[in-house]
């Protein structure tokens, strides 16, 4: 019972992925300008694609300080039958035994066996579908009907003192490949305070695209003091910031952000989106965690109209690679 209070009040706490929640908030009802129009979905059957281009270590877009260098502090680069578990895990921080339920408000539940590995990449698949022990409270009604992928750097389960991975200040990159233009499939590349009192009082959205517009990356900073300080690069649709508006699920794409003490610089592709400047007062300061994961009917998405229209489909979020470099 009281991990189940624990639960239910972490819950209330993280609206992960974009939404400035403070705690006890609810969702938002209301966000920047939404796109018009609803893509086409295309075959439910995921596929492979061979990652046709490797970026070399050391390759930062982001300058080094003067005097310092970038240095390989964290690699995951798929290359075998199974991602690396000293390194990532499929659930996050408030994991109970039954891995992780929506974060928002969706239909998924995040389950160890929707993560595949093969032919170099990791697959984040979303598949319709119930998990044993999932808490359908924390899905819509009528509960969790989709089992999904996640991967993240936070600890093993809740009793765990220690984070499998978390920095403080770099550059970290994904290689993704989105999933196709479908309605209601939510691609989440972002960071969390890796606090064991789930005090997350900050939040950076490295990149986020709802399904039915796979060419706008919403990139946000939802920081201190308790969230307070808000920025984007972007707004509404069709915006990148300085970044090029294309089909991100068209090919593999570079995700990349500079996390320093004076300023957060979003990437794509190597070139830089937009950036936040700010100070110790503004800009978090402590560790962080890393997470990617394949949303699905995203509360943000069935308040702008473009939510899951066929719960038949299955789709995947597709991961080249996973990097932080830090300067020294």
């Amino acid at each position: 019972m009281k991990k189940l209070l624990v639960l239910t009040f972490m819950l209330a706490l993280v609206g992960a992925a974009c939404t400035p929640l403070t705690a006890g908030s609810a969702p938002p009802t209301s966000w920047d300008q939404p796109g018009s129009g609803v893509g086409a979905t295309d075959p439910t059957t995921p596929t492979t694609t061979p990652p046709v281009e490797v970026v070399p270590v050391g390759d930062v877009p982001a300058p080094a300080e003067a005097g310092k260098q970038w240095n390989l502090t964290f690699n995951e680069d798929f290359n075998g039958t199974d991602y690396d578990h000293s390194k990532l895990t499929p659930c996050f921080d408030w994991n109970t035994g039954s891995c992780t339920g929506s974060f928002n408000n969706g239909r998924e539940w995040y389950s160890p066996d929707q993560v595949k590995v093969s032919d170099g990449t990791a697959k984040l698949v979303a598949t319709p579908g119930t998990s044993a022990g999932a808490d359908n409270n924390v899905c819509q009604t009528p509960g969790c009907t989709y089992r999904s992928g996640m991967l993240s750097t936070a600890r093993h389960n809740i009793d765990d003192p220690n984070y499998l991975y978390s920095f403080t200040y770099g550059y970290v990159e994904a290689r993704l490949k989105l999933p196709p233009q479908t309605p209601g499939f939510f691609t989440a590349f972002w960071m969390l305070p890796a606090a064991r009192d789930f005090n997350y009082r900050s939040e950076i959205d490295i990149t986020e695209a709802l399904g039915y517009d796979p060419t706008t990356m919403y990139m946000n900073y939802h920081g201190m003091p308790d969230r307070n300080t808000g920025y984007s690069p972007n707004t509404g649709s069709g915006n990148n910031g300085d970044c090029a508006v294309k089909d991100y699920s068209k090919g593999f794409s570079r995700f990349g952000l500079d996390w320093q003490p004076d300023h957060i610089a979003w990437y794509l592709d190597g070139v830089k989106c937009g950036q936040f400047d700010g100070d110790p007062s503004t800009i978090e300061s402590g560790p962080m965690q890393i997470i990617l994961d394949l949303m699905v009917d995203h509360s943000w998405e069935r308040d702008w109209g473009v939510g899951l229209q066929d719960p038949t489909l299955t789709r995947q979020l597709e991961v080249d690679y996973l990097r932080v470099y830090q300067q020294k």
